[in-house]
């Protein structure tokens, strides 16, 4: 069972801080692997992390735009997530339709650092990063225009993240997005 703040809580945080936790990233709990090979989908541990943040960063963009208004087209956000993913993520956008409520503000990250790349399945590969959203900028605005944003919500939330792509995929997809439970990293 995952832990209960999950991918679309990323979506989520701005409203749900309607909540939230929040950089020097902790020491992974395993180092950083890969294993290339003539197959391997990354060539270093460098491209496969700047891969992982390119696609972040185009998550973040989309989730933003779609949260700004009102959650509308949840749909969007699916080439950058995983399919078991979509339904949660779009039933977390779902609720800014039903709550009118619209974001504000670009969600960001900084402090990322690899956890790990593995091939997981021949044709599959994953990448594991620890980083730090920030969605200090990020106000959640009311239908009448009235900024609702809870004055306790933490703008600073250390996350770990998972990505997958395989051989046939167009980049990286977000596959997991976890509230870090150890020591928080984000300050």
């Amino acid at each position: 069972m995952r832990p209960s703040f999950r991918p679309a809580a990323v979506a989520l945080v701005v409203v749900a801080a309607l909540s939230a936790s929040g950089c020097a990233p902790p020491s992974p709990a395993t180092p950083p692997t890969s294993s290339p090979s003539s197959t391997a989908l990354f060539a270093s541990d460098e491209e496969a992390l700047a891969a992982a943040e390119k696609a972040y960063r185009e998550y973040l963009s989309e989730s933003d735009a779609i949260t700004s208004q009102f959650g509308a087209e949840p749909q969007r956000i699916d080439p950058f997530v995983a399919p078991a993913l979509r339904k949660e993520i779009h039933d977390s956008f779902a609720k800014y339709s039903e709550r009118r409520l619209r974001t504000e503000g670009v969600s960001t990250f900084d402090s990322v650092q690899l956890q790990s790349v593995s091939d997981t399945g021949g044709e599959t590969t994953s990448v594991d990063l620890y980083v730090c959203l920030d969605i200090g900028s990020v106000r959640v605005i009311s239908e009448s225009g009235d900024d609702v944003t809870p004055e306790s919500r933490v703008d600073r939330l250390p996350l770990t993240l998972s990505f997958s792509a395989n051989e046939s995929a167009d980049g990286l997809r977000l596959e997991r997005s976890e509230s870090w439970s150890g020591d928080d990293f984000c300050g």
